[in-house]
């Protein structure tokens, strides 16, 4: 009889154990399916454009300027925070966010791209949304080719998620912008000073690709013409914001062969430049329409501002970990780009924080 009793005791026990690695197999099989390989497709909407739409202003979202301050824009660049990082990088990566945005104290902050990495952007997306939240400042992101979630990047979180996750961030400017174009976040703000709209801000989504598309381009005429009829037929300065560069290679050979143009100390440029390809309709909006800057990431190691032919071109300093470095220890390109607006000029300051204050073992 005892010897039955004990052999029950161990069978149950054993159903026990079976039990629990079950559920802990199904929990962490879940777990991955809906971290890495279940897509979040969001919600499908369709907002066609034509250059035959009427213009309306108010559809722009707007920010007053004070004319006795500057403007600051505190731009971060290519955060890459990914699911798989430790709960020790995530902290150090929001600490320097939060402490780049404490110093410089912005009225704006910009996201030129590639917040998150890859297929790794499930549950970063939104905890980077809620940092950006906690600030209680104005923040606005364009896409870079890592949060992109099409058939080059399985991005869990797709485009129109990723845009769902925006619109509802508390103090995002972002606008889900025209649905038949390439991509998805193209949208504009304006800065107005004295009821006069002085700089326009064009975020504008690459998505995968290194050019715009004839849409796109369409788009910022139309809106740059729009903005000017209803600004004492004024072009506001345009300011556009891309992940990858648009045209900086001309300015840079520029810089080169003069060693002019170059803004807040030494130019560094340790990833060699990709093929200008839309120098043409650079060249055009800069001529006609009011563009006066231009701001990008992607390449880590590029860090300058160069004035070139009457505008400026930027690559922004890169934020957060996975930064690459110089062979010259003194040169460490982690940081942000701060863009001070005030009504002669605009001012671009690249701040590099401490040298391994924010690295991670």
């Amino acid at each position: 009889m005892q010897k039955v009793m004990k052999k029950k005791k161990l069978s149950k026990r054993a159903s026990i154990i079976l039990i629990s690695l079950s559920v802990v197999a199904i929990t962490a099989g879940s777990l991955v399916y809906f971290t890495f390989f279940h897509r979040y497709k969001g919600k499908k909407v369709v907002d066609e454009w034509s250059k035959t739409d009427t213009f309306d202003i108010n559809k722009i979202t707007t920010l007053n300027k004070d004319p006795d301050k500057d403007f600051v824009i505190l731009n971060l660049t290519d955060v890459q925070i990914r699911d798989l990082d430790s709960a020790k990088m995530k902290r150090t990566i929001h600490q320097e966010i939060t402490d780049l945005i404490n110093e410089y104290k912005p009225d704006l902050i910009t996201l030129t791209g590639d917040q998150t990495m890859s297929n790794e952007n499930q549950l970063t997306l939104r905890s980077l949304i809620r940092w950006l939240d906690s600030y209680k400042i104005p923040y606005a992101p364009v896409f870079g080719n890592h949060d992109w979630g099409d058939d080059y990047n399985s991005a869990v979180i797709g485009m129109n998620k990723s845009c769902d996750l925006y619109e509802k961030g508390k103090y995002s400017l972002f606008k889900r912008g025209p649905t038949n174009f390439r991509s998805l976040g193209n949208y504009v703000i304006n800065i107005k000073e004295n009821d006069k709209v002085i700089k326009s801000l064009y975020m504008m989504d690459l998505g995968y690709y290194d050019d715009l598309t004839t849409e796109q381009k369409d788009w910022f005429k139309w809106n740059a013409d729009g903005i000017k009829a209803n600004n004492n037929n004024e072009y506001s300065q345009a300011m556009i914001f891309t992940h990858k560069d648009l045209a900086t290679r001309t300015a840079y050979s520029y810089y080169r062969s003069t060693n002019e143009g170059a803004e807040d100390g030494e130019v560094y440029m340790f990833n060699g430049l990709s093929y200008p390809r839309e120098q043409e309709f650079v060249n055009d909006i800069v001529a006609n329409y009011g563009a006066t800057d231009f701001i990008s990431g992607h390449l880590h190691n590029n860090n300058f501002t160069i004035t070139y032919n009457g505008a400026k071109y930027t690559f922004a300093t890169k934020t957060g970990q996975a930064v690459f470095y110089y062979e010259d220890e003194d040169v460490n390109l982690n940081g942000a780009t701060e863009i001070r607006i005030n009504k002669d000029k605009t001012k671009y300051i690249h701040h590099h924080v401490e040298h391994g204050k924010y690295d991670i073992e």
